[in-house]
């Protein structure tokens, strides 16, 4: 084992029995009305993110009001509501998308209509909270997969597509529609890829410049493939590679991936790989795709050794086990230095309808400029919440300024109930005790926290969703000192 991991589980322990208070200041709080959806599936969130900034002093947020009435309401950082604009919705929609641009809003609903399922887009001026446009991005049978939506980093390319199935629904091939962020059709689209075998998953990313890649897993969950399209074009540019195989004997699949266009427009992507046999974690894989220079390159492979497994486990005195369980790929960022950081975390329910959820533990990565392997940690957390929450509260928020990545956290530490922010230096993997922000947060079991309403002005400076002392929930701004 690596010595800056050593030296990080040395820190982890020593930040479990240390937690400083810092200096925080509620400057704004508003009574905020919450109506959770009753259909939402709590374990994989379609909007983990309901609040975006729009600028250094203002962000807008979606709150559903009720049954099927949704607004995008606007506040600058004084909490004072500039506009709000209600979200026309049949019985039924639901919100597949929300995001924003310079100059708009937007918001993409799904609904079930007959034989048919729908995707309708919302552009609302930032400006004054007026309607600008509404369109029928996209129509496909209901019978076939959820169509998707994906929409580029400023807002300016918004991409509508369906999936092509077989009889075993596996993917044949992909269509839709490229849009400009006015709503305004670019182009229709096809991705052949009949040329691949047991297609199970794609991930779809576009750029700011119209370009489309298209992730997949493929042959029986052991390929990964990138394909980039440019604007105007129908031939792709390939980038492919064979994960799964037999490796020291064991049979080695493809267990999780988690791809992220980065701000240079480089596509990075991590893997998670498993032992085919005992289903226990073999290894993390991470690869960058330049596809102007046509190249790929591949990070050092850290593999989950019996060592690193019970070095983990050992930091959880509760945990019995001798494997890695339930863990999953959530977050890659890139630095101003281009350093990959790579994220994983521990979550879960027990099962059943009433049953807890859990976020625990945080894995860290980091490649340097050149995917070679730099450092890797563990931050140990205890997170649960009760079913009819799931992760709207626990997990964590994250920001990343400059080479320092923020993590906000619900927590019980040292018998104190409040939100944690922990600051992580990515150049090389020290950590800060985490630090309560003494906002006198009840413990009483009701729901204290919706972290989807979690926006970070700046590194001291968020706006968040809870309940202090013994208030309802209420829209805060707080900075910390």
């Amino acid at each position: 084992m690596n010595k800056p991991f050593i030296l990080f589980i040395l820190l982890c322990l020593l930040c479990q029995q240390q937690v400083i208070l810092a200096q925080s200041k509620t400057r704004a709080a508003v009574d905020f009305s919450y109506q959770p959806n009753p259909e939402e599936d709590h374990y994989n969130e379609r909007l983990p993110h309901k609040s975006i900034p729009v600028g250094q002093s203002e962000f807008i947020l979606l709150n559903r009001q009720g049954d099927g009435k949704y607004t995008v309401e606007k506040y600058n950082a004084d909490l004072k509501k500039q506009w709000a604009a209600e979200i026309p919705m049949a019985a039924g929609e639901e919100v597949d998308k929300f995001t924003a641009s310079q100059e708009a809003a937007l918001v993409v609903t799904h609904r079930q209509e007959g034989k048919n399922q729908l995707l309708h887009a919302h552009r609302i001026s930032l400006k004054n909270g007026k309607a600008e446009k509404s369109e029928q991005l996209l129509e496909a049978p209901s019978k076939g997969r959820r169509a998707g939506v994906a929409v580029s980093a400023d807002g300016s390319q918004v991409l509508a597509y369906r999936f092509h199935t077989d009889n075993s629904f596996q993917i044949q091939s992909i269509s839709g529609t490229l849009y400009d962020g006015n709503l305004k059709k670019q182009q229709d689209v096809k991705y052949d890829l009949s040329d691949l075998r047991g297609i199970l998953t794609a991930d779809i990313k576009v750029g700011n410049g119209g370009e489309q890649y298209v992730n997949l897993i493929s042959d029986q969950m052991n390929r990964l493939s990138v394909r980039q399209y440019k604007p105007g074009s129908k031939k792709a540019q390939v980038m492919s590679v064979l994960v799964g195989g037999v490796f020291d004997g064991k049979k080695v699949y493809i267990r999780d991936t988690r791809f992220e266009l980065m701000p240079d427009g480089q596509m990075y992507g991590a893997v998670l790989t498993a032992d085919e046999k005992t289903g226990s974690y073999y290894s993390l894989k991470a690869v960058q795709y330049d596809f102007e220079n046509e190249d790929m390159r591949f990070a050092e492979e850290l593999k989950f050794t019996p060592d690193y497994v019970q070095k983990v486990n050992a930091l959880d005195k509760a945990n019995k086990s001798n494997k890695l369980q339930d863990i999953y790929l959530t977050d890659l960022f890139l630095t101003p230095e281009k350093q990959l950081l790579i994220l994983a975390e521990k979550k879960y329910t027990e099962g059943g309808e009433d049953a807890p959820y859990f976020a625990k533990e945080l894995h860290l990565f980091a490649y340097d400029e050149y995917m070679t392997f730099d450092w890797n940690s563990v931050l140990m957390k205890q997170q649960q919440a009760p079913a009819s929450e799931g992760f709207t509260g626990i997990s964590y928020s994250p920001f990343l300024e400059g080479n320092t990545l923020n993590l906000l956290t619900l927590e019980n530490l040292n018998n104190k109930y409040d939100l944690y922010l922990r600051q992580i230096n990515a150049s090389n993997g020290n950590s800060s005790a985490p630090q309560a922000l003494r906002l006198s947060i009840p413990a009483d079991g009701k729901q204290a926290y919706i972290k989807d309403y979690t926006t970070w002005l700046g590194p001291k400076n968020l706006v968040t969703v809870l309940r202090s002392g013994k208030k309802d929930l209420q829209l805060m701004r707080v900075e910390i000192k």
